[in-house]
This record gives C-alpha cells, structure tokens and sequence, in this order.
C-alpha cells in the first residue's frame, strides 16, 4: 500500500499535467506595452518612529516592494538620503527653547523603475513628532541641594545614553553628565546641552534645584572627667572645665565629610548666686574650638551657684575652608549648671 507521500507526489503531477498546457498559452497572449507597470498600483510606504527626543536624528526607510530598483532624493532641505531607501533628519533645531513638542511633516521623492526600464517617480509624505526630553537628576540629597556645600549631580537624558552633553550652572559649562555645585541662594538651575562639534550645542531642557541649609547639628557638654552633662546637673568647681563637642547629622557627615566640620568660637558666661539676679562674668574664647576653662572665673564662687552658659559664634567649616554661621536656637546652644 502506498504511503500519503507518494499519493500527494501523484497528485501533483496529474494537476502539473493538466494545468501547464493552459498557464503556458495564457502568458504567450499576454500583452504588455511599454508603459506598463509590474502591478496593479504602486504604494510606496515609509517605516520610521513617530516619536523623536530632541537630539535624536530622525531615521525612516521607504520601501516600494513591486519594484526592482529604487532611489530616494529629498527636495527638503532638513533631510538626508542614506543609501537607497533611508531618510534621515537632525532633530537638534527643529524646537525653539520655548518649545516642548512639534509635529514635524516631510516629503520626498522616490524613484523607481518601470517593466520598460524607464525610470518613474511618485512622491512619499512622511511625519513625526518630535518631543524635548524630560532630564532625570540624581544627587545624594535628591532634589535639593545643600547650600555651601560640594554637592555632585548627576543628568541623564533618556534616549540619549551614548550621546556627549554639556551642563551649566551658575554661568559655568562643564563637558559630560556630572556637575559639582556649592549654591548660596535659594535655588539653582541647571542646564543641559548635546555637545556639538560641527554647529551649536543643542539646548535640551533645565532642572531646577531647591537649595536648604545642611542638618542642624546637636551640641553635647562634657565635664573634666569626660561624663556627659545636662542642664541642671552638678558641675565641679574643683574642675571647671567644660568641653562642647558639636556632633554633625549622622547622614550628612558620611555623604559630605568635607563639608560637616564644626566649630564653637565664644562662650558668654554668667553666675547666679541664691536668689540674686545672675551677673555676667565674660565672653571667653573657647581653647581647640570646644573647651572652656573658668579657673580664675570660678574662684570666688561657692557651692549651689548656677552657671549659665551661652555658646556664640558657632560655625560649619565647609570644603572651601569658609566659616558659615550655624543658626541655632537660644535654647540648644544655652546650658545651666550647679556648681558642687
């Protein structure tokens, strides 16, 4: 018994048999004339995105797939032809700085040629909507930035990854996506740019930053011994010796070390004895940045007398070397003691 192959094989050659004599007569009558095309209509069709970000070039490709030799010219000045069938278009002046998005349309000419090896033409439309791409901004203090302080930002533009940029701030450009700032303001505005070589650089859009002083730090008071003290407590006058010690927020010192350096410049200070109205005894330096003696100061003095102390002149040394004023509040920077 014959298998399905062989049956499908004879199938075929009986239809062959019968059907060639027919096709064969048919094509022998068949008249063409020199103007006649290979088909019925000729489409041409252009594939290319729809959407372009700022600075991308804008490719398409036309086909004319009943041809057998095509060729694109564009009379549009803003496009290149790239090969046979690619469009190409420089997407960089197509918006005004105002602009954020515009429907860009386009015409070119393509040229193809006939059965009687005559070469026709038809026209091909195109469009495509070009869009100023939105800048995403990194930094350690995320949308804002801390004011005198080395800040370091990264821009990136998607759809332009392998793309050089140019950023400015403050008047200053500076080649590639990082940009280190120390703002004073209140804000800051940074701008980016495709580098250019050949024409200007193409504006691409601006990020604006918030700028807000660095985290207030926390003061702690340490007696002769060491032991930490609060207000209210017992201070020794065998030992009057105070040491402030300005501790920085925790996350702000580890993301700018540079940047959270503190220093304490004076101590005012007062005596209270029993129920008399307190006395100002001075304004006194304090030694290495955080100590303050009151040896002499203290000499007179007898248990139970309150000292009052309040810190001025307290400081951030920033990466610059600058001294910046630290607002605190009266009560954070004000201490209390009993002398025993």
């Amino acid at each position: 018994m014959a298998d399905s192959g062989d049956i499908k094989q004879l199938r075929y050659q009986v239809m062959l048999a019968l059907y060639l004599p027919i096709l064969l007569y048919s094509f022998s009558t068949f008249d063409l004339d020199e103007t006649t095309f290979a088909v019925k209509e000729v489409k041409p069709v252009i594939v290319g995105d729809q959407n372009i970000v700022l600075g991308q070039p804008y490719t398409a490709r036309a086909y004319l797939t009943a041809a057998s030799k095509v060729q694109l010219d564009a009379p549009d000045e803003r496009m290149t032809v790239m090969g046979d069938t690619s469009l190409q278009m420089p997407t960089g002046n197509l918006l005004g700085e105002d602009e954020n998005v515009k429907d860009i349309n386009y015409t070119a000419v393509m040229q193809y040629e006939q059965v009687n090896k005559e070469m026709a033409q038809t026209e091909v439309r195109g469009s495509f909507t070009v869009r100023r791409p939105e800048l995403v901004a990194t930094s350690v203090a995320t949308q804002s930035l801390y004011r005198q302080t080395l800040n370091q930002i990264r821009i990136d533009v998607p759809g332009l990854e392998n793309q050089p940029l140019k950023l400015e701030a403050n008047g200053n450009m500076q080649d590639g996506r990082q940009l280190r700032l120390s703002p004073a303001g209140q804000s800051v505005t940074v701008r980016a740019f495709l580098a250019s070589n050949e024409e200007e650089d193409v504006f691409l859009g601006s990020k604006e930053f918030a700028v807000i002083d660095p985290p207030r730090p926390e003061i702690k008071v340490l007696d002769a011994t060491g032991n930490q003290l609060t207000s209210g407590d017992a201070f020794s006058k065998a030992r009057p010796v105070l040491d402030f010690e300005i501790e920085p927020d925790r996350e702000y010192a580890s993301s700018y070390p540079q940047d959270a350096r503190y220093q304490i410049r004076r101590a005012r200070v007062s005596i209270r004895k029993g129920l008399a109205a307190s006395q100002e005894i001075g304004t006194f330096n304090l030694s290495n940045g955080s100590e303050l003696r009151l040896v002499r100061e203290l000499r007179d003095a007898r248990p139970k007398d309150q000292i009052l102390v309040q810190l001025q002149g307290v400081v951030r040394i920033n990466h610059a070397g600058q001294a910046i004023p630290v607002q605190l509040s009266e009560a954070s920077r004000s201490f209390s003691f009993v002398l025993s």
